[in-house]
């Protein structure tokens, strides 16, 4: 445990998470440490993250430096390897992160409508405070976690407010934004604050149901997509490169005409490349819209992470087949 905390505290450690802090900037630093509160991981400060992606980073590093030595890689490729998988967990755990807190963000989005009907009949009879509290004893999983950060700001001495606009820029969600302007603005104006958070509910239920027909008719278009570029695509590309092959085409040695074996061959390979090459492309297109599709632009890396190797491989057991 001592030799983590001194690694951590190494030089290198603060130099690279410091360059880190300069370069992304401060704001952007603020946003992602709040996803990482409401994510629960376990630190919520950047540089602490920075530190021990790099220590994942160095241990993996030196495990491919050590597999490519025995497998005999040239020196060039091996430092060329062991560089960017040094880098590749920092990429990932933030990609994690940001994915988990965008799927935490849809949840909590989800049950808003239910949670506004509940304490539509509540919200009447009670204080702000008391009302605060009531829900974070609620069983509305994230949401009521939500409300538990406030009350604890509000037990600490700070204002209800200054606690409910902290959660609501932390989330980075419009409709919760909406709700806790009007949770606020309904109280302090005196406003029958039941009849707005019913009409609310109302409101988002009814787009819900709209977005849910929407993603209905677009699930077709997914798994098309999804089939497409993993299965059908990659296999009839591999099925044609295996019935080229298999042609007999040194018929035409016979008659003195066309390109040597060698050279057929070598235009052979180059075609094989070109067709890879095409399926990786294809991958990373049907990826993208996979992407845009499911509203998180992130969702690229994901996709393509799954979708590239997998048509890859099919594409190799099309031309066995």
């Amino acid at each position: 445990m001592n030799l983590e905390k001194a690694f951590l505290k190494s030089s290198l450690l603060e130099t690279i998470s410091k360059t880190l802090y300069s370069i992304i900037g401060k704001e952007k630093i603020n946003n992602f440490e709040d996803k990482l509160f409401l994510n629960n991981f376990i630190t919520t400060n950047f540089q602490t993250f920075i530190k021990f992606s790099i220590l994942f980073g160095g241990i993996f590093s030196i495990i491919t430096s050590i597999t490519l030595f025995y497998l005999g890689i040239d020196t060039t490729k091996l430092l060329i390897f062991s560089v960017l998988t040094f880098f590749i967990p920092v990429f990932i755990f933030y990609l994690i992160q940001d994915i988990k807190f965008e799927r935490n963000k849809r949840k909590k989005e989800n049950l808003l409508p239910e949670l506004l009907l509940e304490i539509s009949t509540l919200v009447d009879q009670m204080s702000l405070i008391k009302l605060i509290e009531e829900v974070s004893k609620m069983d509305f999983a994230l949401l009521s976690k939500d409300f538990e950060f406030i009350h604890l700001q509000i037990k600490n001495g700070e204002d209800p407010t200054i606690a409910i606009n902290k959660i609501k820029k932390m989330n980075k969600s419009n409709e919760l934004s909406r709700f806790f302007e009007i949770f606020l603005q309904g109280y302090y104006s005196g406003s029958e604050l039941s009849k707005l958070l019913n009409e609310l509910a109302e409101e988002m239920l009814q787009n819900r149901a709209i977005i849910q027909e929407r993603q209905a008719v677009m699930l077709v278009t997914k798994y098309t997509l999804l089939l497409a570029s993993v299965l059908i695509v990659p296999i009839i590309l591999g099925l044609i490169v295996s019935l080229v092959n298999g042609f007999n085409i040194s018929f035409s040695n016979n008659f003195e005409i066309g390109l040597s074996q060698i050279e057929r061959e070598e235009l052979f390979n180059l075609a094989v490349l070109g067709v890879q090459i095409y399926i990786i492309e294809y991958s990373l297109i049907s990826s993208f819209f996979l992407a845009m599709q499911d509203g998180n632009k992130k969702n690229f890396f994901i996709y393509i992470l799954f979708l590239t190797p997998l048509s890859i491989i099919f594409f190799y057991i099309g031309t066995i087949l």
